[in-house]
């Protein structure tokens, strides 16, 4: 079984050197560099073609994480939906548990997002 690279939306992450024609894809996939801080996937990200570069890359599985759009903690781990969810095509956040499982979710959800559009 080969090995899992875990990334979360919004996080910086480290890859080796991989060449300037990967560079260049992750790049048109809209992942984000900074030099001395590493890469970060988006908003803008297509994660389905970012994720699929590094893959390739690297020989490693990708599994990838969102933020909650109301605290920033890591919403996958522990998500019910987790098994049927494709992180590569949601919402590059989504609800904790703990803001989740309140009956205004929703609307706690659209209020993060209201408030994201606003700054």
């Amino acid at each position: 079984m080969r090995q899992m690279k875990k990334l979360v939306v919004g996080s910086w992450f480290d890859l080796p050197r991989l060449g300037t024609d990967v560079f260049s894809s992750l790049m048109k996939a809209g992942v984000k560099y900074e030099r001395g801080k590493g890469f970060m996937l988006t908003q803008g990200t297509d994660l389905r073609a970012a994720s699929h570069t590094i893959e390739a890359a690297t020989g490693e599985a990708v599994g990838l994480s969102v933020p909650c759009a109301v605290c920033g903690a890591e919403c996958c781990e522990t998500c019910v939906f987790r098994a049927f969810c494709d992180r590569r095509s949601v919402s590059p956040t989504c609800l904790c548990d703990e803001h989740a499982s309140g009956e205004d979710a929703f609307q706690t959800y659209v209020r993060a997002f209201e408030s994201r559009l606003a700054q």
